[in-house]
């Protein structure tokens, strides 16, 4: 993974993010706040979901509150935005942020777009699409700004041809809900992208998005983590992922076994051990979303920030 790191930070191997989605109880104020602390506590990057809500618009928020914390998007829905004003949007973020924006971009899933009138019809073909539109419009214009440096563009993918498709166009993949058996033949498609377009695999980000249910109590923990994956099993993209990897018969039916083999469980030693078996698979940068356990979620960002801070170990 390319080496854009800000004076002061950690080691490769302590590189870690954090991902934080606007919903009910996390205000627009407590997402800049929790990336405030998150910047003086060296995580090196936090990511924002898109539920609901504007991603681009938080990560600009962010930015302009911070200094050198890196600000992504894990990730932006193409499917919602012309592709120009994409463009546009990005390149703003980039300017106003000093050149630390991680666009990371996603098709999203039917049951989302299907109901605002969205045929998603073909996601890799528009993947590429919005691809080529955002490089020409960030090298060509008309459209402002024209940033100095491009952004870090990177791309949601669970199938092997969308991770081919990273290693092709983008600046690499952003795995979710990913377990380790898959990085072997995801890393395999991932150079295969790369070695077609003529581009270095060694030069790709490969970026873990991990959701995390941080307790003492790993059944409390287990619990939580199996009602979010009873939802997002039934996604197709997910399910047919999930049931690739080893997981078919439990799709229906989430057991402890998948659930700590694609989320973080458990108390903080053990979600510090699997982020550290993600980096030994292949993630150059692991991105932990929090969520409660049986409290409110500040208090979960709170404890996730305490536990993962890569400053807490030098």
């Amino acid at each position: 993974m390319p080496q854009r790191r800000a004076p002061g930070y950690y080691s490769v191997m302590d590189r870690i993010a954090l991902g934080l989605m606007p919903l009910r109880d996390a205000s627009p104020r407590d997402v800049v706040a929790w990336s405030q602390r998150a910047e003086a506590l060296g995580f090196e990057a936090v990511f924002i979901s898109e539920s609901y809500g504007d991603s681009l618009a938080y990560a600009e928020a962010v930015a302009l509150a911070t200094d050198c914390l890196r600000v992504g998007t894990a990730i932006t829905n193409v499917y919602l935005r012309q592709p120009t004003l994409l463009a546009e949007q990005a390149a703003a973020v980039q300017e106003f942020s000093g050149g630390r924006l991680l666009l990371g971009l996603g098709v999203g899933h039917r049951a989302v777009n299907e109901p605002l009138g969205i045929d998603m019809g073909d996601p890799l073909g528009k993947m590429r699409a919005v691809i080529g539109t955002l490089r020409s419009a960030w090298t060509r214009g008309p459209h402002q700004p024209r940033p100095a440096i491009q952004p870090t563009v990177l791309a949601a993918a669970l199938a092997e041809r969308m991770v081919e498709l990273a290693g092709e166009l983008t600046d690499g993949p952003i795995f979710n809900l990913f377990p380790l058996a898959r990085y072997l033949r995801a890393l395999a498609a991932l150079r295969r992208g790369a070695v077609r377009a003529g581009r270095d695999p060694e030069t790709l980000h490969v970026c873990h998005f991990t959701t995390c249910y941080l307790a003492d109590d790993r059944a409390a923990a287990l619990h939580e983590a199996k009602r979010m994956l009873a939802r997002y099993a039934n996604l197709p993209f997910y399910g047919n992922m999930l049931a690739a990897s080893g997981f078919r018969s439990e799709v229906d039916a989430v057991s402890d076994a998948m659930a700590d083999a694609v989320t973080l469980v458990g108390d903080p030693a053990h979600c510090r051990a699997r982020l550290a078996a993600y980096r030994m698979a292949g993630a150059s940068l692991t991105i932990v979303f929090p969520n409660p356990v049986g409290e409110p979620r500040a208090a979960a960002v709170e404890r996730a920030l305490e536990a993962f801070a890569p400053r807490a170990s030098l």
